[in-house]
């Protein structure tokens, strides 16, 4: 904008709940939840034409075949959102979260909100492969269906670990998915500590490049990290996506974020279309930054994130991304016979909306309940005033 230049008027505020939750972030969520349906269900695929395999390997389609982009991204938001409420609730009483008490907290409602869910899904895994299971799938059987998860029927020890989040390599064999809630898990435990970095989020950027580097170290390139094959690989590929989730962070203590006008907006969404159908893990990083804040300054495309549809599939998303894979799995060996991987796709992929609506009201909604009527410990500036 030029001296003389008449100021642009206000952008609309984007649209946040009673609780403060930006509602077009819920969106966002769950279109990427979507994504990593469309992802494993492209996998289960023979070869496709090869214009349609073009379009979703060499296009901003490529998150279908690829599914990363949308999991770092779940990893930015991940660490934007909860940073931001962390940052709010410091700010009300400080000591709430920076304390040991407050960490702790912290912890244990996290590990509600994750683990209830994250059991569920083992659960309703194990049932269905106890009815649809007989023998694992021929060889030659995609590798997400067929090596990577049921190839063998799970016993106890084997669903404990993988509900504790212990292990490594394939061995979330009831459902793969889960390990990318390792990482969840594990960092964001160590997000509250990122409220020392505030006013210095360039030393918080770089400290989390260190963890990159000790991925890499571990033999996991850039671009590649995922779980690791034995448990000590596990936390070096953990330590791999430190930069994703300090990214998120990092946009939401940042107090001179700046607000994107319309041509900076246009710029940012073309950034973020060609970034996201990148291999590099930075450049989904920094695309995702982007469509976080897309979302947040209004206008049109915050107005179409708010469509009651997709609302309501943000609201879902989590389980979404828990529920898909055991459907997809059981309809695999249910239909192994007829060899009707398009079928298996086509009945997959819906079937996940509702049952993932059932999984949220009654495991993720009553979790989070149970999470919020933990008692917090009383700050321990308040308990030493009651000591005097």
């Amino acid at each position: 904008m030029t001296p003389s230049s008449n100021p642009p008027s206000p952008l609309p505020k984007p649209a946040s709940r009673p609780d403060g939750r930006l509602v077009e972030l819920d969106a966002l969520r769950g279109i990427a939840a979507f994504i990593v349906v469309l992802h494993h269900a492209y996998l289960t695929l023979p070869d496709l034409p090869g214009a349609i395999d073009w379009l979703l390997t060499e296009t901003p389609l490529r998150p279908i075949s690829m599914g990363r982009q949308a999991v770092v991204f779940f990893f930015v938001l991940s660490g934007f959102v909860l940073t931001r409420a962390l940052a709010a609730q410091e700010d009300k009483g400080p000591g709430s979260v920076l304390s040991l008490g407050g960490w702790g907290h912290y912890a244990a409602q996290r590990a509600l909100r994750l683990g209830l869910p994250v059991l569920a899904s083992l659960l309703f895994s194990a049932l269905l492969q106890a009815v649809f299971w007989r023998a694992p799938l021929p060889e030659g059987t995609p590798h997400i269906v067929g090596g990577a998860a049921w190839s063998s029927m799970w016993t106890l020890p084997d669903l404990a670990t993988q509900a504790l989040l212990m292990s490594s390599g394939d061995g979330f064999q009831l459902n793969p998915v889960l390990w990318s809630l390792v990482h969840e898990w594990r960092i964001a435990l160590l997000l509250p500590f990122v409220l020392l970095f505030r006013g210095k989020l360039a030393l918080l950027l770089a400290v989390s490049l260190i963890g990159a580097g000790i991925a890499r170290m571990a033999g996991m390139p850039e671009g590649q990290v995922a779980l690791g094959e034995t448990i000590g690989q596990t936390f070096a590929s953990s330590a791999g996506f430190l930069p994703a989730f300090a990214a998120g962070a990092a946009l939401a203590m940042w107090k001179a974020a700046p607000r994107l006008d319309r041509g900076q907006n246009l710029a940012a969404g073309i950034a973020v279309l060609v970034m996201m159908a990148a291999a590099s893990d930075y450049g989904v990083i920094a695309a995702s930054v982007l469509l976080i804040m897309m979302a947040q300054r209004g206008g049109a495309f915050a107005a179409w994130l708010r469509q009651p549809p997709l609302l309501w599939l943000g609201r879902v998303s989590f389980s979404l991304y828990l529920v898909h894979m055991p459907l997809l799995l059981a309809l695999t060996h249910l239909l192994r016979d007829a060899e009707l991987p398009y079928v298996v796709a086509a009945i997959a992929i819906p079937l996940s909306l509702p049952v993932a609506a059932a999984m949220n009201r009654f495991v993720e909604q009553p979790a989070h309940r149970l999470a919020r009527a933990l008692r917090a410990p009383a700050p321990a500036g308040r308990l030493a005033r009651r000591a005097g």
